[in-house]
Protein backbone atom coordinates (compact mmCIF):
# COMPACT_ATOMS: atom_id res chain seq x y z
CA UNK A 1 0.00 0.00 0.00
CA UNK A 2 2.78 2.43 0.92
CA UNK A 3 4.56 1.63 -2.35
CA UNK A 4 1.43 2.44 -4.35
CA UNK A 5 0.99 5.75 -2.55
CA UNK A 6 4.63 6.68 -3.17
CA UNK A 7 4.33 5.80 -6.85
CA UNK A 8 1.09 7.77 -7.08
CA UNK A 9 2.76 10.86 -5.64
CA UNK A 10 5.71 10.39 -7.99
CA UNK A 11 3.35 9.96 -10.94
CA UNK A 12 1.46 13.09 -9.92
CA UNK A 13 4.62 15.17 -9.72
CA UNK A 14 5.88 13.77 -13.04
CA UNK A 15 2.57 14.59 -14.71
CA UNK A 16 2.50 18.16 -13.40
CA UNK A 17 6.13 18.79 -14.36
CA UNK A 18 5.47 17.38 -17.85
CA UNK A 19 2.41 19.64 -18.10
CA UNK A 20 4.52 22.77 -17.58
CA UNK A 21 7.12 21.74 -20.17
CA UNK A 22 5.51 22.79 -23.46
CA UNK A 23 4.04 26.08 -22.16
CA UNK A 24 7.50 27.03 -20.85
CA UNK A 25 9.12 26.02 -24.14
CA UNK A 26 6.64 28.12 -26.13
CA UNK A 27 7.25 31.06 -23.80
CA UNK A 28 11.02 30.79 -24.23
CA UNK A 29 11.26 29.86 -27.89
CA UNK A 30 8.41 31.79 -29.48
CA UNK A 31 8.28 34.56 -26.91
CA UNK A 32 11.58 35.51 -25.31
CA UNK A 33 13.81 34.44 -28.20
CA UNK A 34 11.67 36.32 -30.70
CA UNK A 35 11.83 39.45 -28.54
CA UNK A 36 15.62 39.05 -28.38
CA UNK A 37 15.85 38.99 -32.19
CA UNK A 38 15.42 35.39 -33.39
CA UNK A 39 13.49 35.36 -36.68
CA UNK A 40 11.39 32.17 -36.72
CA UNK A 41 11.08 32.38 -40.51
CA UNK A 42 14.89 32.11 -40.78
CA UNK A 43 15.35 29.20 -38.40
CA UNK A 44 16.84 27.07 -41.17
CA UNK A 45 19.50 29.72 -41.88
CA UNK A 46 22.72 28.67 -40.08
CA UNK A 47 24.21 32.18 -40.21
CA UNK A 48 21.19 33.71 -38.50
CA UNK A 49 20.58 30.96 -35.95
CA UNK A 50 24.20 30.35 -34.93
CA UNK A 51 24.84 34.08 -34.73
CA UNK A 52 21.83 34.47 -32.45
CA UNK A 53 22.88 31.66 -30.11
CA UNK A 54 26.46 32.96 -30.05
CA UNK A 55 25.02 36.17 -28.60
CA UNK A 56 22.56 34.41 -26.24
CA UNK A 57 24.27 31.25 -24.91
CA UNK A 58 22.38 31.19 -21.60
CA UNK A 59 19.01 31.33 -23.33
CA UNK A 60 19.52 28.20 -25.42
CA UNK A 61 20.96 26.32 -22.43
CA UNK A 62 17.89 27.24 -20.37
CA UNK A 63 15.58 26.12 -23.17
CA UNK A 64 17.49 22.86 -23.49
CA UNK A 65 17.20 22.24 -19.74
CA UNK A 66 13.43 22.81 -19.92
CA UNK A 67 13.13 20.37 -22.82
CA UNK A 68 15.21 17.64 -21.21
CA UNK A 69 13.41 17.97 -17.86
CA UNK A 70 10.01 17.87 -19.55
CA UNK A 71 10.86 14.85 -21.68
CA UNK A 72 12.21 12.90 -18.70
CA UNK A 73 9.08 13.77 -16.69
CA UNK A 74 6.82 12.68 -19.57
CA UNK A 75 8.70 9.38 -19.84
CA UNK A 76 8.41 8.76 -16.10
CA UNK A 77 4.70 9.58 -16.19
CA UNK A 78 4.14 7.09 -19.04
CA UNK A 79 6.06 4.40 -17.14
CA UNK A 80 4.11 4.91 -13.90
CA UNK A 81 0.80 5.15 -15.74
CA UNK A 82 1.52 1.87 -17.53
CA UNK A 83 2.33 0.29 -14.17
CA UNK A 84 -0.94 1.65 -12.75
CA UNK A 85 -2.99 0.27 -15.65
CA UNK A 86 -1.37 -3.16 -15.60
CA UNK A 87 -4.06 -4.73 -13.39
CA UNK A 88 -7.05 -3.53 -15.45
CA UNK A 89 -5.64 -3.38 -19.00
CA UNK A 90 -2.33 -5.27 -19.17
CA UNK A 91 -2.19 -5.37 -22.96
CA UNK A 92 -2.78 -1.65 -23.44
CA UNK A 93 -0.51 -0.85 -20.49
CA UNK A 94 2.40 -2.83 -21.93
CA UNK A 95 1.93 -1.59 -25.48
CA UNK A 96 1.24 2.01 -24.50
CA UNK A 97 4.11 2.23 -22.05
CA UNK A 98 6.60 0.77 -24.52
CA UNK A 99 5.53 3.00 -27.41
CA UNK A 100 5.28 6.20 -25.37
CA UNK A 101 8.65 5.76 -23.66
CA UNK A 102 10.29 4.81 -26.97
CA UNK A 103 8.80 7.90 -28.60
CA UNK A 104 9.82 10.27 -25.82
CA UNK A 105 13.33 8.77 -25.99
CA UNK A 106 13.57 9.48 -29.73
CA UNK A 107 12.42 13.04 -29.17
CA UNK A 108 15.00 13.40 -26.39
CA UNK A 109 17.70 12.23 -28.82
CA UNK A 110 16.47 14.76 -31.39
CA UNK A 111 16.48 17.58 -28.84
CA UNK A 112 20.00 16.58 -27.79
CA UNK A 113 21.19 16.77 -31.41
CA UNK A 114 19.61 20.21 -31.75
CA UNK A 115 21.08 21.40 -28.46
CA UNK A 116 24.51 20.14 -29.50
CA UNK A 117 24.24 22.20 -32.67
CA UNK A 118 23.05 25.34 -30.89
CA UNK A 119 25.66 25.15 -28.12
CA UNK A 120 28.69 23.74 -29.93
CA UNK A 121 28.54 25.26 -33.40
CA UNK A 122 28.36 29.04 -32.80
CA UNK A 123 32.04 29.25 -31.82
CA UNK A 124 32.97 27.07 -34.80
CA UNK A 125 30.90 29.36 -37.03
CA UNK A 126 33.16 32.31 -36.21
CA UNK A 127 36.21 30.31 -37.39
CA UNK A 128 34.80 28.33 -40.32
CA UNK A 129 31.27 29.41 -41.37
CA UNK A 130 31.00 26.88 -44.20
CA UNK A 131 31.89 23.86 -42.05
CA UNK A 132 29.63 25.05 -39.23
CA UNK A 133 26.73 25.56 -41.65
CA UNK A 134 27.16 22.03 -43.05
CA UNK A 135 27.28 20.52 -39.54
CA UNK A 136 24.22 22.56 -38.54
CA UNK A 137 22.16 21.38 -41.51
CA UNK A 138 23.23 17.76 -40.95
CA UNK A 139 22.33 17.78 -37.26
CA UNK A 140 19.04 19.56 -37.99
CA UNK A 141 18.07 16.96 -40.60
CA UNK A 142 18.98 14.05 -38.32
CA UNK A 143 17.14 15.60 -35.39
CA UNK A 144 14.08 16.35 -37.48
CA UNK A 145 13.72 12.81 -38.80
CA UNK A 146 14.29 11.31 -35.35
CA UNK A 147 11.73 13.68 -33.82
CA UNK A 148 9.19 12.85 -36.52
CA UNK A 149 9.25 9.14 -35.68
CA UNK A 150 9.10 10.08 -32.01
CA UNK A 151 5.86 11.97 -32.64
CA UNK A 152 4.31 8.86 -34.15
CA UNK A 153 5.37 6.50 -31.35
CA UNK A 154 4.27 8.93 -28.63
CA UNK A 155 0.91 9.37 -30.34
CA UNK A 156 0.34 5.63 -30.58
CA UNK A 157 1.52 5.11 -27.01
CA UNK A 158 -0.71 7.80 -25.55
CA UNK A 159 -3.61 6.39 -27.56
CA UNK A 160 -3.04 2.91 -26.10
CA UNK A 161 -2.67 4.27 -22.58
CA UNK A 162 -5.78 6.38 -23.10
CA UNK A 163 -7.75 3.32 -24.08
CA UNK A 164 -6.51 1.51 -21.00
CA UNK A 165 -7.40 4.48 -18.77
CA UNK A 166 -11.05 4.14 -19.80
CA UNK A 167 -11.09 0.86 -17.85
CA UNK A 168 -9.60 2.37 -14.70
CA UNK A 169 -12.24 2.54 -11.93
CA UNK A 170 -12.68 6.06 -10.58
CA UNK A 171 -10.71 7.76 -13.35
CA UNK A 172 -12.60 10.17 -15.66
CA UNK A 173 -13.52 8.67 -19.04
CA UNK A 174 -12.67 12.03 -20.58
CA UNK A 175 -9.02 11.48 -19.70
CA UNK A 176 -8.92 8.32 -21.79
CA UNK A 177 -10.81 9.99 -24.63
CA UNK A 178 -8.29 12.86 -24.58
CA UNK A 179 -5.48 10.34 -24.97
CA UNK A 180 -7.20 8.74 -27.95
CA UNK A 181 -7.80 12.18 -29.50
CA UNK A 182 -4.14 13.12 -29.02
CA UNK A 183 -3.16 9.94 -30.83
CA UNK A 184 -5.18 11.01 -33.87
CA UNK A 185 -3.57 14.44 -33.98
CA UNK A 186 -0.08 12.97 -33.57
CA UNK A 187 -0.63 10.55 -36.45
CA UNK A 188 -1.71 13.47 -38.65
CA UNK A 189 1.45 15.34 -37.63
CA UNK A 190 3.53 12.38 -38.67
CA UNK A 191 1.78 12.30 -42.03
CA UNK A 192 2.39 15.99 -42.68
CA UNK A 193 6.00 15.96 -41.52
CA UNK A 194 7.26 12.66 -42.92
CA UNK A 195 5.14 11.85 -45.95
CA UNK A 196 4.49 15.34 -47.33
CA UNK A 197 6.85 18.00 -46.00
CA UNK A 198 10.09 16.02 -45.99
CA UNK A 199 9.45 14.86 -49.55
CA UNK A 200 9.83 18.45 -50.73
CA UNK A 201 12.98 19.19 -48.72
CA UNK A 202 11.25 22.41 -47.73
CA UNK A 203 10.21 22.99 -44.09
CA UNK A 204 7.25 24.97 -45.38
CA UNK A 205 6.27 23.14 -48.52
CA UNK A 206 2.90 24.88 -48.40
CA UNK A 207 2.12 22.93 -45.23
CA UNK A 208 3.77 25.01 -42.52
CA UNK A 209 0.42 26.49 -41.46
CA UNK A 210 -1.45 23.16 -41.08
CA UNK A 211 1.56 21.59 -39.35
CA UNK A 212 1.76 24.48 -36.87
CA UNK A 213 -1.95 24.10 -36.10
CA UNK A 214 -1.50 20.37 -35.47
CA UNK A 215 1.54 21.05 -33.27
CA UNK A 216 -0.49 23.50 -31.18
CA UNK A 217 -3.40 21.04 -30.88
CA UNK A 218 -1.11 18.16 -29.90
CA UNK A 219 0.82 20.36 -27.47
CA UNK A 220 -2.42 21.48 -25.80
CA UNK A 221 -3.70 17.90 -25.61
CA UNK A 222 -0.43 16.59 -24.14
CA UNK A 223 -0.30 19.44 -21.61
CA UNK A 224 -3.88 18.92 -20.41
CA UNK A 225 -3.47 15.13 -20.43
CA UNK A 226 -0.38 15.26 -18.22
CA UNK A 227 -1.89 17.83 -15.85
CA UNK A 228 -5.19 15.95 -15.53
CA UNK A 229 -3.45 12.60 -15.19
CA UNK A 230 -1.03 14.03 -12.61
CA UNK A 231 -3.94 15.33 -10.54
CA UNK A 232 -5.63 11.92 -10.73
CA UNK A 233 -2.45 10.29 -9.46
CA UNK A 234 -2.30 12.71 -6.53
CA UNK A 235 -5.99 12.11 -5.73
CA UNK A 236 -5.57 8.33 -5.74
CA UNK A 237 -6.25 6.78 -2.34
CA UNK A 238 -4.35 3.55 -2.92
Amino acid sequence: MQRKRSLSRLGGMAGLIAATWLPLFVLLFFGLMTVQGLDQARFGDPDHVLGFFMAHPALIRLTGLVNITGLLAASLFALLLADRLMTVAPGMATLGGFLAISGWTLILVAETLDLGAYVGLPAMHTRDPAAAALAFITLQAAGRMTRTWGYLLVALGIGALGRGMRRMPGWPRGLGILGLSGAGVGILMFGFEYVLVTQTGDPGGGLAGPFAVLFILLGAAVTVWHAWGGIQFLKAKD
